[in-house]
């Protein structure tokens, strides 16, 4: 016997009109990994303006204060402190290159960028 052929008032009899089809709401997930390490702050991103990183900002400092110099990526790592590893001098090409990408600094040659004139 099928479905078509029973009766539609058996099924619909045996389910109990206090059932719901809604499910338990999901238990959350510990934090783990970086989103545990920071804090949460309700109206961060709404609360000023939007600032950039401090990794951008001391790159931009850098810059003002040497001029119309050529400069590389290893010799902003060295300034700043961040010449420990390959990859903090990486964290500061990537950070260059979105400061090129956005005309910040530009870059002069390979591996070479020069704050932006004014």
């Amino acid at each position: 016997m099928s479905l078509r052929d029973s009766d539609p008032q058996t099924h619909v009899a045996s389910r109990s009109p206090e059932a719901t089809t809604t499910s338990a709401p999901r238990a959350q997930k510990p934090e783990s990994g970086k989103a545990a390490k920071r804090p949460h702050t309700a109206g961060a991103d709404t609360d000023g303006p939007k600032k950039y990183g401090i990794l951008t900002e001391q790159i931009m400092e850098y810059f003002a204060t040497v001029g119309d110099v050529d400069v590389r990526a290893h010799d902003v790592a060295v300034l700043l402190g961040r010449d420990s590893d390959s990859g903090s001098i990486n964290a500061i090409r990537s950070t260059l290159d979105r400061l090129v990408g956005t005309s910040r600094i530009q870059r002069t040659g390979r591996g070479l960028y020069r704050a932006k004139r004014s």
